[in-house]
């Protein structure tokens, strides 16, 4: 196995060269939309529509950058009402220069969960690069583009009822840190699709006088059901068609997240995320890139012994392959009395290719063990998958 991994790796560095060489000036748009701090939500909401963006700088003169808005830091806070101006909801990006290899941009959209990000030169903006810009590159590359969507797209799908209150997806969101949710019907068939900007519209709707408080609903419930906003007008792929398949169809059909169907089932769903995410597996970095999100308040104090326990499972998997990105979110699902479960999705990717796994417990810890076992037996899996190929090539004549 050891030339098999110096292979493995000399092929990603290849990747990596490949994938750095294209410069970011080349992907970013120098044409972009700006709002002033002054102005207020509701405008800002309705800018967005119009121009089908997620975010939008904030500066005083048109170039200087002072934040960013956001739909995501809208649905964030809390007790938003009618009036709200930008200054009181922007975030602060990070600090991207036009020179900043893809590979490092691409971990800035992970760390973030931005789907666009300003470039600057010193406080000044000189582009916006998006999640699609970073995807474009894929076709573009030979063994990223004929990779299968199967093999990075997210298998455990969490779905919106077209009959349940918006406020439910809306807290399902927040909690798997998600834009998106794919609608089923009561026999679990795919019937459409909701995401952040479909809720925030709504909410932030200029005609609508009443404050809706907070959008989570907590405050003046919003009663609408799912199936009422979601677009029927949902686009799918199939698991075995390409990376190259789902970037030209997003493109395309200005999507960013595709429900992957097999026999008319929702098997998975592929994403803008996911792509930007193979990207920044191939960063060059002494360390494993590791992002752990979904943690409530009350339960970091498990922080340490999570990523002790997360570490000790990498170092299993680093006899066989080396582990290049470790990307975990947890959903906690608080039930009746002082017990509540908890729910792990991760993603890690080696040299030798991308691993999925998931784990649900009552103990975090237990749960994270569990995890990483999970990802040991398909790394020893891959192994054992390789060597039996390597016997059947020897013994064909």
């Amino acid at each position: 196995m050891m030339g098999e991994n110096i292979e493995a790796m000399k092929k990603r560095e290849l990747l990596r060269s490949q994938i750095d060489s294209i410069s970011l000036s080349s992907l970013m748009d120098e044409k972009f939309e700006t709002v002033d701090p002054e102005m207020g939500l509701t405008d800002v909401v309705a800018k967005m529509r119009a121009k089908d963006l997620h975010e939008m700088p904030v500066t005083e003169d048109g170039k200087k950058l002072i934040g960013v808005i956001s739909y995501r830091s809208i649905i964030r806070r809390k007790n938003l009402v009618i009036g709200t101006k930008v200054r009181s909801a922007m975030d602060l990006p990070p600090d991207i220069a036009p020179d900043t290899m893809i590979t490092k941009v691409a971990e800035q959209f992970l760390s973030t969960g931005y789907r666009q990000m300003p470039v600057l030169k010193g406080n000044r903006i000189v582009g916006i690069i998006s999640r699609s810009d970073i995807a474009s590159i894929i076709p573009k590359i030979k063994d990223l583009k004929t990779i299968k969507v199967q093999n990075i797209m997210t298998r455990q799908v969490q779905t919106a009822q077209e009959d349940e209150p918006v406020k439910n997806a809306v807290e399902t969101m927040r909690k798997l840190d998600i834009r998106t949710l794919p609608v089923v019907d009561v026999e679990g068939r795919l019937t459409g699709i909701i995401g952040i900007r479909d809720i925030v519209n709504y909410n932030w709707n200029g005609g609508r006088r009443e404050t809706k408080g907070e959008i989570s609903g907590e405050k003046n419930p919003v009663e609408v059901k799912v199936g009422s906003l979601a677009n029927a007008a949902v686009v799918t792929i199939a698991p075995d068609a390409t990376l190259n398949d789902a970037v030209k169809l997003m493109s395309t059909k200005k999507v960013s997240a595709l429900p992957v169907l097999e026999k008319d089932k929702v098997v998975g769903i592929v994403t803008l995320y996911d792509m930007v995410e193979l990207v920044a597996s191939f960063g060059q970095r002494d360390m494993v890139y590791m992002q752990i999100t979904g943690l409530e308040e009350e339960d970091r104090f498990s922080l340490d012994v999570m990523e002790r326990e997360i570490q000790n499972g990498l170092a299993k998997v680093a006899r066989i392959t080396r582990p290049q990105l470790f990307t975990l979110h947890v959903a906690k699902h608080h039930n009746s009395g002082n017990r509540s479960k908890y729910s792990l999705s991760a993603r890690l990717f080696t040299a030798n290719g991308a691993f999925i796994a998931s784990s649900v417990d009552w103990s975090l810890i237990k749960a994270t063990v569990d995890l990483m076992n999970v990802f040991d037996a398909k790394v020893m899996d891959m192994k054992e998958e390789r060597l039996d190929k390597k016997k059947r090539s020897r013994r064909e004549p």
